[in-house]
């Protein structure tokens, strides 16, 4: 039986330590390394004064909760044109601690603002150890990758519910960032609100899992980024999922046949969360669990 991993907030206690570190994602990147700080004027985030709440505005400050990092990731903040506001959030509940985020961006910009969210393995952007030693894994290795999730969630703009993986050409040798070893970003869309719109062009519509999904596809974005860019391949929802199980390794595997991935590429890492294009909104983690079989 290999390890499963599991937060499950409705049922245990968890115990979080604040960190800080640089990060970044998104759908259509183009500045991951730029982060804005808010002004004094800021707009305030709407989750941050609900009773009981701990909010923690710092950019890129992150929640280690086991195997999964949460990040108050702002990876497009210097698109902003306007103050601005995002955090983590933690607040008690009846059996243990839940955590979420929250967010304020005036306008809008449809290549993405910021991208809160959860982190699973090792992300290129950032270094460091991994979060779970199996990753990154070779493709052609992986045997199943599952994540089941249960979010709440308002908000109002536009906006999207995403799980994303990046996938790099080797291994790393050493913990450093090396986001010039991506080659290719894939994001399955749970929820697109407002005029949210994955990046390129339609190439196909799948069925994964029993599910119709869209499949977009852009190369060469993020240049700017990785100096190098990446091939972004996004799977739109036809309808607003906030529970369920992705069996992503599906995913992966439709990409190979289709020669859209190369089953040499590697598996770096897994998110979730939600990518914000403009608007206000809260978002509540209820359950997550990455299970990995390479």
């Amino acid at each position: 039986m290999p390890p499963r991993f599991r937060l499950d907030f409705a049922h245990r206690s968890l115990t979080c330590s604040l960190l800080l570190a640089l990060c970044g994602t998104g759908c259509q990147q183009a500045a991951h390394h730029e982060t804005a700080a808010p002004t004094s004027l800021t707009p305030s985030a709407p989750g941050k004064h609900d009773p009981g709440v701990t909010a923690i505005c710092t950019p890129a400050a992150t929640l280690m909760v086991g195997p999964y990092r949460y990040t108050n990731d702002q990876w497009g903040s210097k698109k902003a044109t306007a103050p601005f506001e995002q955090c983590l959030l933690k607040r008690a509940g009846s059996t243990g601690s839940q955590l979420g985020w929250t967010w304020n961006w005036p306008g809008l910009d449809l290549t993405v603002f910021a991208y809160p969210s959860i982190t699973f393995g090792w992300k290129p952007w950032v270094g460091g150890p991994s979060t779970d030693p199996r990753l990154p894994v070779r493709v052609a290795d992986l045997e199943r990758l599952d994540l089941s999730y249960a979010i709440e969630s308002r908000a109002q703009g536009t906006y999207n519910l995403a799980a994303e993986i990046w996938f790099t050409r080797a291994r790393p040798a050493t913990p450093e960032a090396d986001p010039e070893s991506i080659t290719r970003e894939l994001m399955v869309w749970l929820e697109a609100e407002g005029s949210a719109t994955p990046a390129g062009s339609l190439v196909s519509t799948p069925t994964v899992g029993d599910v119709p999904y869209e499949l977009w596809k852009a190369d060469g974005i993020g240049k700017e980024a990785n100096g190098v860019g990446w091939t972004i391949l996004t799977f739109k929802s036809p309808s607003t999922r906030h529970r369920g199980t992705l069996p992503l390794h599906e995913f992966v595997r439709h990409l190979v046949e289709h020669s859209l991935l190369s089953p040499d590429e590697y598996v770096a890492s897994v998110e979730f969360g939600n990518e914000v294009m403009g608007g206000q909104g809260t978002t509540w983690i209820h359950r997550l669990e990455v299970e990995l079989e390479p």
